[in-house]
C-alpha cells in the first residue's frame, strides 16, 4: 500500500512537471512570436528608412548638380560683364 501511494505521488509529480514544462514552452513560444513580430516590424522600418534615404540622396545629388550649373552660369555672366561691351554689337 505504501508503494501505491509512492507511485501515485510520483505520477502526480510527473504530471505537475509535464504541465509546468508545457506552460513554459507555451510562454516561450509566445515570446518567440513577439520577437519575430518585432523583427518583421524593424525590418520593414529599415526598408522604409533606406528607401527614404535613397530618395534624399537623389535629391541631394540633383541639388548639387543644380548648384554647379547655377555657379557655372554665374561665372559665365560675370566673365561677360568683366569683358565689357562687345564691339561687334550693333
Amino acid at each position: 500500500m505504501s508503494q501505491d501511494i509512492q507511485e501515485r505521488d510520483l505520477e502526480a509529480r510527473i504530471g505537475e512537471l509535464l504541465a509546468a514544462g508545457a506552460a513554459t514552452e507555451q510562454r516561450l513560444l509566445k515570446q518567440e512570436r513577439k520577437a519575430e513580430k518585432r523583427l518583421r516590424d524593424a525590418l520593414a522600418a529599415l526598408a522604409a528608412d533606406e528607401s527614404r534615404l535613397r530618395r534624399a540622396q537623389e535629391r541631394l545629388e540633383q541639388s548639387r548638380e543644380n548648384v554647379a550649373a547655377a555657379e557655372a552660369a554665374l561665372r559665365g555672366s560675370q566673365e561677360l560683364r568683366a569683358a565689357g561691351p562687345n564691339p561687334n554689337q550693333d
